[in-house]
């Protein structure tokens, strides 16, 4: 792995505040449009047409209105012409992303793999938000995310000067049994439970990260999904559970208050790890100790 940013860039600190910044305020953009995605997406619409506009009203909103994070705040959440309120998602969503790709610069450098990271992340945000809304995971996504993920591969092997067959080959055959491994822990959870106890685009998604991380990530990412996702749930319970359980999926199911958008944990997991690596286990693990 190549040098981070803050090593290249130590007798420059202007530079490096230049960039950081710049980074951040792409990335916030670019989270801009991921909320789109995660919008449009799941209903069928395109994700380039017609622009953004105001889902109460229909009126369009303008650029100065759709600024990042700071036109939330500006118009204290709410459409300028009709005064509907906008969820605060749509600027914490962009301020996300934006400090995600301070933060993969910062790791990774000014290089192919902080790019290929970054894609990879802004992918699984997406899968993230779709899920949370709908607990349902876009096999398009997750393919999308499995592809960048072998790119990423390649692309450390590249900066590390290793053989470049080499990574992509155990990442990908680490991700195939990923997804078995998953895929046997939900039909056997599934069997003792009585019910389906996990959603078909699960393991595959788990597989995509798998592939991104490494073989490594296997029972990194189940620790973290494990341990946040019952954190969460213990915490939210009270409200409802995690995700929106006012949905109907054109089979009939509906989510209750016991069932967890097992995808943005996953996606959560990856992330803490693209950005951490092993310490964040081992911070959560302290962490949970000190709950015992």
């Amino acid at each position: 792995m190549g040098a981070t940013l803050s090593d290249e860039l130590a007798l420059v600190p202007w530079w490096t505040t230049f960039v950081l910044i710049s980074t951040y305020l792409f990335g916030s953009c670019i989270g801009s449009f991921l909320n789109v995605v995660i919008y449009r997406v799941p209903a069928g619409k395109s994700v380039v047409h017609p622009g953004s506009a105001c889902p109460q009203c229909n009126h369009p909103i303008a650029w100065y209105d759709n600024l990042p994070v700071v036109s939330w705040f500006v118009l204290r959440g709410q459409c300028r012409h009709c005064k509907a309120p906008f969820s605060f998602r749509y600027a914490a969503v962009e301020l996300f992303v934006g400090l995600l790709a301070v933060g993969l610069v910062y790791r990774y450098g000014l290089n192919t793999l902080s790019v290929s990271h970054f894609v990879a992340a802004s992918i699984m945000v997406v899968i993230a938000g779709i899920d949370h809304d709908s607990f349902l995971i876009d096999d398009r996504m997750t393919l999308s995310l499995a592809v960048t993920g072998l790119l990423t591969q390649l692309a450390q092997a590249y900066e590390t000067g290793a053989p470049v067959w080499q990574g992509p080959l155990y990442a990908l055959a680490a991700g195939l049994g990923a997804f078995g491994l998953l895929w046997f822990i939900g039909r056997m959870a599934s069997q003792i439970a009585g019910e389906e106890a996990m959603g078909g685009g699960d393991a595959p998604l788990f597989g995509a990260i798998v592939i991104l991380l490494g073989p490594a990530a296997i029972p990194l990412v189940l620790l973290l999904t494990g341990i946040q996702g019952m954190l969460f749930w213990l915490l939210l319970r009270s409200r409802g559970g995690v995700g929106q359980h006012e949905i109907e999926h054109e089979d009939g199911w509906t989510p209750s208050d016991r069932h967890l958008p097992m995808g943005l944990f996953l996606v959560l997991a990856a992330i803490e790890l693209q950005l951490g690596g092993s310490a964040v286990v081992d911070a959560y693990l302290d962490f949970v100790a000190t709950l015992i």
